[in-house]
């Protein structure tokens, strides 16, 4: 089960990077790059959470699918 979780996670990591990367060249696209580097921008609050929150998933799949892992050794040295 943990391979699964962990192999989701990623799947879904690369998702979100994917549409993150997709969502700044459409910005860079109709905007130009400026507006790119205004999103990006570590003080834009909103950019960022926007950011976090599209890569959220993954990272929370990967974290739990550790978790998952972790526990099984825990229940299991002898492996």
């Amino acid at each position: 089960m943990a391979k699964a979780v962990t192999v989701i996670g990623w799947v879904l990591l690369a998702a979100g990077g994917g549409a993150v990367l997709l969502g700044l060249a459409g910005i860079a696209i109709t905007e130009g790059v400026g507006a790119v580097v205004r999103t990006v921008n570590p003080f834009n609050i909103a950019g960022f959470v926007a950011i976090v929150a599209t890569l959220a998933p993954g990272l929370l799949m990967l974290m739990w699918g550790e978790r998952i892992a972790e526990r099984r050794r825990d229940q299991n040295p002898s492996r």
